[in-house]
């Protein structure tokens, strides 16, 4: 008798990453490759990271702090909040799934908007959790009306996925937006709705209208955050992210954490790195100015592109190339750029594109002219 999996996993579409430039150097014979295509740090990793990481290498042997003791001690100062609503996870992925794990059984549904971040659905999915998504506002913001409407009609609604701003497509909800959704949620069957708030790109943001979730945290009780150290630290490869909890919440997603999930190099790293205040500071001047080098390089270029609160902006290749994002990202690689498509978030005309640093961000606009210039528009 042949082998039998659930149909939510045989029906599964795993997460597409990035393409890795050591990839694109063997298909495409190119040996210098800039890749802007995961909204990593340009910088690099935090350097108070890397030195305390080094320091710490010499007891490898040992197994991690199970608890993240320091590291959630320092978060909590950061955050204002205490030790125990403090979650750690292999990334905010990892809490996102655990989130899932808490609150969820198979049959339950998460509602998301069409467009969110892929690692809400499939996580969703793995726990045999329906998505129930609602389609995107004409300017691709998330349609709060709509997502409320769901979860009162869908008594088997558990979560909500909220990531802000979102990530492809660089679009927020704004804080007067979000406190009434949040405040008519807090409603629906007793409060027994979960909202998670995902602010990675939260140290980009210059919108005055997008403040610090935590205001929106301390007044709800259904509500948690997540944050990562993959963006403005520039830690990636390091997988650490944390979530902000009730404490009756955390004590329950602690029971289905499993241990040692944060690596010892990711505990010491990610703590040093929060004290790296330098280096924020560049990361953040850095990405400014090449949000403001990008924005004037689409418009001249007619390029239509989505108003971005990130580390990127979405462009329309439809309309700036006459080509899809996948035809203009195969063009990209041919000249060792790469970029992001989107297709598998169901907008087959876009393009992702991470800010780098200057150099990397005048190569990138060199490249989009020269397949600009061959194209039918």
């Amino acid at each position: 008798m042949p082998i039998q999996f659930p149909r939510y996993i045989e029906d599964l579409k795993p997460y597409i990453s990035g393409k890795p430039i050591e990839e694109t150097q063997r298909e495409y014979g190119v040996k210098r490759v800039t890749k802007l295509a995961s909204n990593e740090n340009p910088l690099g990793p935090s350097p108070k990271a890397v030195l305390a990481m080094k320091k710490a290498m010499k007891d490898l042997q040992l197994y991690p702090d199970a608890s993240g003791f320091a590291l959630r001690h320092a978060i909590a100062k950061k955050e204002g909040v205490t030790f125990d609503e403090v979650i750690l996870g292999n990334g905010s992925n990892e809490v996102i799934e655990l989130l899932l794990r808490t609150f969820c059984i198979p049959g339950d549904s998460m509602v998301a908007s069409d467009g969110v971040f892929a690692a809400y659905p499939i996580s969703a999915r793995i726990q045999g959790v329906e998505t129930i998504s609602t389609r995107m506002t004409q300017d691709y913001r998330f349609d709060l009306p709509a997502m409320l409407e769901q979860i009162k009609k869908n008594p088997r609604v558990k979560i909500v996925a909220l990531p802000n701003p979102n990530n492809p497509t660089g679009t927020y909800v704004t804080d007067a937006e979000l406190f009434p959704f949040l405040a008519a949620v807090e409603k629906v069957r007793g409060g027994s709705v979960h909202v998670m708030l995902d602010y990675a790109y939260q140290d980009f943001v210059t919108a005055k209208d997008l403040a610090d979730p935590l205001q929106h945290y301390r007044n709800f009780s259904h509500v948690s955050v997540l944050k990562t150290f993959s963006k403005i630290y520039g830690l990636g490869g390091l997988r650490v992210g944390y979530g902000i909890m009730k404490p009756e919440l955390a004590k329950y997603v602690q029971k289905v954490r499993m241990p040692f999930n944060v690596s010892s190099m990711g505990l010491v790293g990610a703590e040093a790195a929060l004290e790296d205040k330098v280096f924020i500071k560049k990361s953040i001047q850095v990405n400014r100015a090449g949000m403001k080098l990008m924005k004037q390089a689409y418009e001249k270029m007619g390029i239509p592109f989505l108003p971005s609160q990130g580390n990127f902006f979405l462009i329309n290749t439809r309309q700036g190339f006459g080509m899809s994002g996948a035809e203009v990202f195969e063009e990209s690689l041919k000249k060792g750029m790469i970029f992001r498509p989107v297709t598998n978030y169901g907008m087959p005309d876009w393009l992702r594109i991470s800010i780098g640093t200057e150099a990397q961000n005048k190569l990138a606009v060199k490249v989009l002219e020269g397949i600009k210039k061959s194209s039918k528009v």
